[in-house]
Order: structure tokens, then C-alpha cells, then sequence
């Protein structure tokens, strides 16, 4: 089979992406395969939940075969993979790794395909570095930030676990290519041993067309939105739409709120998105007796988002670590600015001063003030996200991102 029709198919290795549209897991891998097979490529993602292969949206979905299979011991060679360090660990983790592995160097022998595209160093990454060591075929890696990034005062990012970090340099340094999805990440990737010439930075993207400004002045649309959660069309509305989850700071936007609260009135804060921390700003929102101006409205709808995003007049962004937020994308898309702290990805999407704020980390007093004065020059904040918009275009078409991982699939396969 020749180079160029290899490309036509490939394995993608994404453990927890969901089937559809409207399923909120991974939905940056989906829209990227979606947009490929659409492009005429055969896409098969691989799982790493036991399912029999299905179809969707022109796409094959594939599970494990089964969770207990006598090959892994026959393909014990496997093990010599391994950095020696990194086998002090849980035997039953090392035997799901191997049988991801094997699961995905099946499809791709049976299938016939001619790459293998992981999403993240581990443990997708690391199961398609097995699987090439079986296949002889080449392996691409896109990087998101949890697989390299760390916060160590909140335990965030695997590379805190020394015997994993072995499995993620490994993997950087020996993948056909690896995909960074900002630039923060590339730098990041070959401190960690990916070879220059093997890395690749191509931003996210979202749909311009889906995502885009609203058109005139406060639209009927809009004002039918913000009456789903409450919102009065003469009330200033800011979003944030991440899962309650430690690494996104959100207790830092509640204390900013409280702030912005004591200057302006009339203003309301959506928290959109759900997690283990839910109970726990629920309190604090409570104890600072901020019920009416921040509500934790629970994940949005993928069919509503758009609009939602279209009906505000901020996006706060308060993770402390972070890859390249498709939220903060669809934010800017739909020529909205954002204010958030100077994280990582965060410098990619926001031009401080140009199309939003960043400000240091965790300081909530200098956030809030930026949100204060944005609130106080709404002319300013029409002009912000009118620039937002146009960096939105030149910089994060989803179509654009399609078309340069298009290029990498053919160079790798040259």
C-alpha cells in the first residue's frame, strides 16, 4: 500500500472521547476526527472501555476486545519497553497498559491502517508507542497540557509521578511527531526530549461559523438566553464554562466576583460546567453571600453553547495550568473578551491589552479590577471583541488546524 493512501487511514487512541456531537468527553478529539473523516479519511478511534465496534458520524468506534487475555502474557517482550524504574508499580496497571496496547495494534494490523494518532502522552500515548513497536507503524502524539504541565500544590499532572514522567519522555522521544497545542507546551516538549525536528505547534481551532459575534445590537436571541438562567437583559453577564475541578482556580472568580460586586450591581457571573468541587463552591458562593450574583448552572448543552457564549459580555478564565481551552477559543470566536490569569495556553489566545487582560495567577483583587474596568467602558469592550473576532479568524479556523494535521499526517508518512 503506498504512503499516500496510508494517510487515508488511521488509528486514533483517545480513551474517554465521547460518540456524537452532544457528548461533552474529549470534544476537541471528536470535532478533529470528525473534521477528518470528513476530509475522506477513514477514522477509527480506539477506547478503553470493553464495547464492540460501532459507527458514528462516519467514524468507527472501537473498545477492548476483553479484559482478560492470555496474549498479554505471550507478548510479554512488551515489558522490555519499559523504562526499568517504571515497573514499580501496580501490576494491574501495567496489565491494562499492555492491553490497551495490544487492543490498539489489533485494529490497526486488522484494519490495515497507516498511522496511529494519540491524544496525550499517557496513557494514550504510551499504549500507541506499544502498539507501533508491534505494527512498525508511525505514531503521532497531540499534547493538551495535563500529560506535561504540573501544579504541584494541588497534585495536578501526571508528571508527578516519576515513574510516569519516564513514560511521557520516552514516548516524546521516540514518536514520529508530536503535536503541541500551544507554545508554551512545544518549549515544554523538548525540554522533555522530543527532537526539534519532530515538533509541531498548531493551536486548537473551533467552528467560525458556529461560534461567531452577535450580529447587532442585543438580540432577541440573546434576551431568550439569558431568560433560561435568569438574567436580565439590562444585567452585565460573565461566563465561565470549565469543570469544577481544582486545576481551574474557580474559588479565585467567586472571590473576584465579591469584589466586582461591591463596585457594580448589576452584574452576574456564570460558573458552567460540572466536577467533585461543586459542593465546595456552592459553600463558598454561600459564605460570601453571593447566591444571587454567582450561579453554578451545571454543563450547558453543546447545541447551546453557542449562543450562550453570544449573549455574554465576558469570559473569565481562572485556571492555574492549562493547554489550549476550547471555551476561551469559542469565547474570543464569538467576539467576546477575555480576562484571565497568564497561564500557559492562556498567552496564546489572549493578547493582554489587545483582545482581553492576563493577569498573575491566583490574584483575584487585580482580576476583579479588569473585569471593573471593562464593565465601565462597554464601548471599550465592543472594540476588544471585535479584535478578539479577527484573531479568532486568523488564528483558530478549525479547518486551518485540519489542514496543517493533514500536512504532518504525510510528512510522517514520507
Amino acid at each position: 500500500m503506498s504512503s499516500l493512501h496510508r494517510t487515508k487511514s488511521l488509528a486514533i487512541v483517545s480513551g474517554p472521547v465521547g460518540k456524537t456531537p452532544a457528548d461533552p468527553s474529549y470534544s476537541f478529539v471528536f470535532n478533529e476526527a470528525r473534521k477528518l473523516a470528513e476530509k475522506g479519511l477513514e477514522i477509527h478511534i480506539i477506547r478503553q472501555k470493553r464495547e464492540k465496534m460501532s459507527i458514528s458520524c462516519g467514524i468507527r468506534f472501537h473498545g477492548l476486545e476483553k479484559t482478560v487475555d492470555v496474549d498479554i502474557i505471550k507478548s510479554a517482550k512488551l515489558l522490555s519497553n519499559y523504562p526499568p524504574f517504571s515497573l514499580l508499580r501496580n501490576p494491574a496497571v501495567i496489565y491494562w497498559e499492555n492491553l490497551y496496547a495490544l487492543n490498539v495494534a489489533r485494529i490497526v494490523e486488522k484494519n490495515n491502517l497507516g498511522l496511529i494518532h494519540a491524544h496525550f502522552a499517557y496513557p494514550e500515548g504510551w499504549a500507541g508507542l506499544l502498539a507501533k513497536k508491534q505494527t512498525g507503524q508511525p505514531l503521532i502524539v497531540t499534547l493538551h497540557g495535563y500529560d506535561v504541565n504540573t501544579v504541584p500544590e494541588i497534585n495536578y499532572g501526571i508528571r508527578l509521578n516519576e515513574k510516569l514522567d519516564l513514560l511521557v519522555r520516552r514516548v516524546l522521544g521516540n514518536a514520529d511527531a508530536v503535536v503541541c497545542v500551544n507554545s508554551d507546551l512545544g518549549r515544554k516538549a523538548l525540554d522533555l526530549g522530543t527532537p526539534n525536528k519532530k515538533l509541531f505547534v498548531v493551536f486548537n481551532g473551533v467552528d467560525l461559523d458556529l461560534f461567531r459575534p452577535l450580529r447587532g445590537a442585543i438580540s432577541s436571541e440573546a434576551n431568550t438566553v439569558r431568560r433560561l438562567f435568569g438574567i436580565s437583559e439590562n444585567d452585565f453577564l460573565i461566563l465561565n464554562a470549565r469543570h469544577l475541578r481544582p486545576v481551574y482556580g474557580l474559588e479565585y472568580l467567586i472571590y473576584a466576583a465579591k469584589v466586582v460586586y461591591s463596585h457594580v450591581r448589576n452584574v452576574k457571573f456564570l460558573i458552567a460546567g460540572d466536577g467533585d468541587q461543586q459542593e465546595k463552591l456552592s459553600q463558598l458562593i454561600k459564605t460570601l453571600g453571593l447566591q444571587e450574583t454567582v450561579k453554578l448552572i451545571d454543563y450547558v448543552p453543546k447545541a447551546l453553547m453557542p449562543k450562550l457564549m453570544r449573549a455574554c459580555d465576558l469570559y473569565i478564565n481562572t485556571a492555574l495550568s492549562d493547554g489550549m481551552s476550547p471555551s476561551i477559543i469559542e469565547a474570543i470566536a464569538s467576539g467576546i473578551p477575555v480576562v484571565g490569569f497568564d497561564i500557559g495556553g492562556a498567552r496564546d489566545m489572549v493578547e493582554d491589552g489587545i483582545t482581553g487582560f492576563l493577569v498573575k495567577p491566583k490574584d483575584f483583587e487585580t482580576l476583579a479590577f479588569k473585569i471593573i474596568y471593562f464593565l465601565n467602558n462597554p464601548d471599550l469592550m465592543k472594540e476588544i471583541g471585535v479584535k478578539a473576532r479577527k484573531k479568532a479568524e486568523r488564528e483558530f479556523d478549525i479547518n486551518e488546524r485540519i489542514l496543517k494535521i493533514l500536512t504532518i499526517y504525510n510528512k510522517v508518512a514520507r
